[in-house]
């Protein structure tokens, strides 16, 4: 079900300022976690801010445009080797 969100969300033609209004939201739930009275507070607000963070880069419009990431291959999927040595980093 995850992959086909995330496919989802790679085909369709996001709006123009998606990526920069959640990378406004993370930037303030951060804020708001240093605010926070109590440490359960600071932790689900800055774990809220780190998800948004993520979701603020991925993609190919938005912020990732700014920063002018270029994919490196068309759309193939890592070989299994690959995929272990990027998670062995």
């Amino acid at each position: 079900m995850a992959r086909n969100i995330v496919e989802y969300d790679d085909k369709r033609e996001g709006s123009a300022v998606e990526h920069h209004l959640v990378l406004a939201a993370s930037s303030a739930l951060a804020v708001a976690a240093l605010m926070a009275p109590t440490p359960q507070s600071a932790a689900l607000r800055g774990i809220g801010a780190g998800l948004l963070l993520m979701r603020a880069l991925s993609g190919s419009q938005g912020v990732r445009s700014w920063l002018q990431v270029r994919d490196r291959r068309a759309r193939q999927p890592l070989s299994p080797e690959e995929a272990r040595a990027a998670w062995y980093l």
